[in-house]
């Protein structure tokens, strides 16, 4: 299968670094990126999206350390590695960075994909985002492929309150609940891993929050659907027209067959 990705990262108003990092097939990449290109998923193929956690310790190297972390897991992982036990190394892995003092307390989300043939695993900590995209502008179609690693979602889960009642729920419940932390103390860590076979003419979307804080799935959906070349520059307008300030990253994954 053919899959051609493209990537678009930017730093947030205001912001003096890009505190968000992206790996495409190999290689990290942070600051303002604009790529493209082809790759055959005959083997493993691994795309990502890190966001460093502003509230943590230099966000724009905790997000760039993770995805190095990971790549480096990735080179010697056999192709069918477990994704979830392969995370929880990495998080150890993250914990001894903080044996430099400087870097102690650096926070991360991640989503990322491994795409092996038709067969797409996604997986995420935190809550950086991916979405699954079919139909056409006529009748977009969105579906949340990722879990949010939220007080808000735990509260769901739990049944405390509805769906219904989460879409007014405040701010502070969208508090993080598990993330990639340089800290040996911190000790509730959670992945969540979910598989997918991918239908040629799919597309498969990874971004940090600063795309879906401000737009909804639907509005994600109808700027996304119909794979022209502007649709990251506008998804990234549109987020800042509607208030959006956050570093804004994705990466758009279209699957040819």
């Amino acid at each position: 299968m053919q899959i051609a990705f493209n990537a678009f990262s930017q730093r947030g108003i205001g912001k003096a670094h890009n505190e968000d990092a992206v790996l495409l097939d190999g290689k990290v990449h942070q600051g303002r990126v604009r790529e493209s290109g082809t790759v055959d998923a005959s083997s493993p193929r691994y795309f990502a999206v890190a966001d460093g956690v502003s509230s943590g310790t230099l966000p724009s190297t905790a997000s760039r350390s993770l995805l190095e972390l990971l790549r480096t897991r990735l080179v010697t992982a056999p192709t069918n590695a477990s994704l979830s036990a392969l995370l929880q190394l990495m998080q150890q892995d993250y914990v001894a960075l903080s044996a430099n003092t400087a870097l102690y307390g650096l926070a991360s989300t991640l989503v990322g994909v491994r795409i092996f043939g038709n067969a797409a695993t996604i997986f995420n900590v935190g809550d950086s985002r991916a979405y699954l995209f079919a139909g056409d502008a006529s009748a977009p179609n969105v579906q949340l492929l990722s879990r949010d690693h939220s007080f808000l979602n735990d509260l769901i889960d739990d049944g405390e309150i509805t769906q219904a009642q989460s879409e007014t729920a405040a701010s502070f419940m969208r508090g993080l609940t598990s993330q990639f932390i340089a800290d040996a103390e911190f000790d509730d860590f959670k992945v969540y891993v979910v598989s997918h076979a991918m239908q040629p003419g799919e597309r498969l979307l990874l971004c940090s929050d600063g795309l879906n804080e401000v737009l909804s799935d639907t509005q994600i959906a109808n700027l996304l659907v119909n794979h022209g070349e502007d649709d990251l520059l506008n998804a990234c307008k549109a987020s800042r027209r509607a208030g959006g300030t956050d570093d804004f990253s994705v990466i758009v994954l279209d699957f040819d067959g």
